[in-house]
């Protein structure tokens, strides 16, 4: 293969759910087309292009054709941006590459498992330090983007700014018994984030799908519903993730229900968090956010 599309090119192709307005604010790149040689040197510029060179091999699938164009792969372009994005963005690009609707992991763009994979025959190539500690915390189903945020904030470790209450999985399928089925007229129930062990779900309720009197009242009834099942239910609001101090309280408060301690004694946390907390979205708190579909 000697030349495709890759880098902030190959992003635009893949689609990924809120690449720009998430990943990509502090990127002077993204609105100019990249693609990658094997047969030069070096980096320039040319016609609106960056073109990059790769010198190295590169394992079997790592270039794919989309849309009749050679473009990177979803696992090659997670390893190309590692070495653009903070470890904050890349983690966050992960979570997106690897998010799909509840139920349908089908319709993920890659998962953990490839992008493990992949990285792992990937030997001596730039990014790939940065990009085997990003993958670490990455996990499959976010079913959006501020699910993915909510999950970092709350799971990654002190040293990354998070509150280290990990464990939680995306949108985790509950069967449901007859009567619940009845009352919510699914056979499945799916958390945001769950706790298996403790059996404890916590659901992020945003502005944009839990904003009227309709929808307040199916979280009301679907909770209890679950409650009667023997799991507990937290609600995460759009104002308490926003808040800081809202936010810390909800943390303690989730750990305390898990049985966990958060002790933080790392002096790179509170530069950490507030690293983090700067891919919140700054426009309302998604008003128009769509899940992934």
């Amino acid at each position: 293969m000697k030349e495709y599309l890759s880098h902030f090119a190959a992003a635009k192709i893949w689609d990924i759910p809120y690449f720009e307005a998430i990943l990509a604010t502090e990127i002077e790149e993204i609105d100019v087309s990249g693609i990658t040689v094997s047969e030069q040197e070096k980096r320039f510029r040319n016609n609106g292009k960056w073109v990059h060179s790769c010198a190295l091999d590169l394992p079997a699938g790592a270039v794919t054709t989309r849309d009749g164009r050679s473009v990177a792969s979803p696992e090659l372009l997670f390893l190309e941006l590692a070495d653009k994005l903070s470890i904050h963005r890349l983690i966050l690009l992960g979570l997106q590459l690897c998010s799909h609707p509840p139920g349908l992991p089908s319709r993920a763009i890659t998962t953990k498992q490839k992008l493990i994979r992949f990285l792992a025959k990937t030997p001596g190539h730039r990014g790939r330090r940065k990009a085997l500690r990003a993958v670490k915390y990455v996990a499959n189903g976010s079913a959006s983007v501020m699910e993915s945020l909510a999950y970092m904030i709350l799971t990654l470790p002190y040293s990354l700014g998070g509150y280290g209450l990990n464990g939680a999985v995306f949108n985790y399928g509950i069967k449901l018994n007859h009567e619940a089925k009845a009352r919510l007229g699914q056979s499945r129930c799916f958390t945001d984030l769950y706790y298996e062990q403790a059996k404890l779900a916590v659901e992020y309720e945003s502005f944009a799908h839990h904003n009227s009197p309709s929808e307040q009242g199916k979280d009301v009834v679907r909770s209890a519903v679950l409650e009667r099942l023997g799991i507990n239910v937290m609600h995460l609001s759009t104002i308490q993730l926003y808040d800081r101090d809202a936010c810390k309280d909800f943390a303690y408060n989730l750990a305390d229900r898990l049985g966990k301690r958060i002790y933080i004694r790392t002096k790179r946390f509170d530069r950490m968090h507030t690293l983090m907390r700067e891919l919140l979205p700054k426009s309302e708190m998604l008003p128009k956010e769509k899940p992934v579909s």
